[in-house]
């Protein structure tokens, strides 16, 4: 996995070791012990992961600490940023604490839209209803430093949920009214008789007939089917790789 991370030219990781291959320390690299800002001791080892053809020259990064428990909790990082000169331990440190921003942003795009609810079924829909959520994301981004330079606030105190919902029903009333750029000006007396002119011939017995009035086709669903093994990969299901059987 890490050899694929670093494939192309110019990439590079940085991942926490928990357990897995093996690290064997180089003896002609001499190893560093730093501290960090709380004191806690910070060693810099160089080596080889795993073994054979498949090892591969990393450094290690061992953070030591405690847990609430005084247990042992180190968080050992390995990475191929193999320059100490350049990439010094205790940045790579600082640069693994931010991945908590990726999970909260993983977490505000899964809740504010609805990734929960899928659109399909097929790995390339749920591939495109995920990028599609990545843009809208990064769009409210850009609203909420606007938003929050008006207000006089850091763009941390506005909510991404609370902004998409005024976006998207401001988003909704301009598309399903079609109102001009010079409809935000009328006043009420002049917006009545304009939304009736708009809402003139629109009329739909078929769609907003009650739904409890209706007597829809029973639908008989199709057998269910199943991975095989319970779980598999985006990537397999796309090659046509995945195993599915039915149920």
């Amino acid at each position: 996995m890490p050899r694929l991370l670093a494939g192309r030219e110019g990439d590079h990781f940085l991942l926490r070791l928990r357990r897995g291959p093996t690290f064997t320390p180089d003896p002609s690299v001499p190893t560093r012990v730093t501290h960090d800002e709380h004191g806690r001791e910070v060693v810099d080892e160089a080596g080889t992961l795993g073994k054979g053809k498949a090892a591969l020259v990393v450094r290690r990064v061992t953070l030591r600490r405690k847990d609430a428990a005084g247990k042992d909790d180190d968080v050992v990082l390995v990475t191929d940023l193999l320059d100490r000169k350049r990439f010094d331990p205790l940045d790579l440190l600082k640069l693994y604490r931010r991945r908590r921003g990726v999970e909260q942003m993983f977490q505000q795009v899964t809740e504010t839209f609805s990734l929960s609810h899928l659109i399909g079924c097929t790995p390339r829909a749920i591939l495109f209803q995920f990028a599609f959520c990545l843009l809208m994301y990064n769009l409210v981004q850009v609203v909420k430093a606007y938003v929050a330079e008006d207000g006089g606030v850091g763009r941390e105190s506005v909510s991404t949920a609370n902004l998409f919902y005024d976006v998207k029903r401001e988003l909704l009333t301009w598309s399903y009214f079609a109102l001009d750029a010079t409809a935000a000006a009328r006043g009420a007396p002049d917006t009545r008789p304009r939304l009736r002119e708009l809402l003139k011939g629109r009329w739909d017995p078929l769609a907003y007939t009650k739904a409890a009035d209706t007597k829809p086709r029973p639908h008989r669903p199709a057998a269910p089917l199943r991975l095989h093994g319970g779980h598999t990969s985006v990537q397999r299901l796309l090659d046509g790789t995945a195993k599915i059987t039915p149920q």
